[in-house]
């Protein structure tokens, strides 16, 4: 009974987890379209009442205008001094945010975005055997801060501290990883062929 109910619990939390980014974004495009619309209103309201696809020409003009802005935003974000006030940023305010590292370097990963920081897989014992994890950082010679994540909900676990013996390392990108614990396991047999 207990492990149903760390099921529905950890299938709720992931559920949560995936939806808060999804609802911010849908806030902040909501709330760019209309500071957008105010601008388009007066520029469009000359042009004959023209509807393309189902959407007035006024509500094109503003999602045309915000695909703009999303693209200029992002070559900006190219520049050494965009990527310097995001890193001081991330450093400063963003590292408090219990789990911002991790879900970005996700999220990074889920989009094929480079990420300077793609987490290491790697495998860690446990009572019943052995389980995912990735590596965060080295801390000495001889121990290691790892995260292991739950299934099937990765953006919940633990973080552990474990020396460098029970750490075995193997090849697989930290995607594969994922997709395996969402999956319960399944896709497993493939993945670590010959590692075990």
């Amino acid at each position: 009974m207990k492990s149903i109910f760390k099921i529905i619990k950890a299938t709720f939390l992931g559920g949560i987890l995936f939806l808060a980014p999804l609802v911010v974004l849908l806030v902040i495009l909501e709330k760019g379209y209309g500071i957008i619309q105010k601008v388009t209103i007066p520029l469009v309201n000359n042009l004959p009442r023209v509807h393309v696809l189902g959407i007035a020409l006024q509500e094109l003009v503003g999602i045309l205008i915000i695909i703009l802005v999303c693209f200029i935003a992002g070559l900006l974000a190219r520049t050494s001094k965009a990527k310097m006030l995001i890193q001081k940023l991330e450093d400063g305010i963003l590292s408090f945010v219990p789990g911002y590292s991790f879900m970005k370097s996700i999220n990074e990963n889920i989009m094929g975005l480079e990420s300077k920081e793609d987490l290491k897989v790697i495998l860690v014992p446990t009572d019943a055997g052995w389980q995912f994890a990735f590596l965060i950082e080295q801390i000495d010679e001889n121990n290691f801060t790892v995260f292991v994540p739950d299934a099937p909900n990765p953006w919940s676990g633990s973080v552990v501290f474990v020396e460098k013996k029970d750490i075995r390392e193997i090849e697989m990108t930290q995607k594969q990883a994922l997709a395996c614990i969402r999956k319960l396991g399944f896709g497993s047999k493939e993945l670590l062929k010959n590692k075990l």
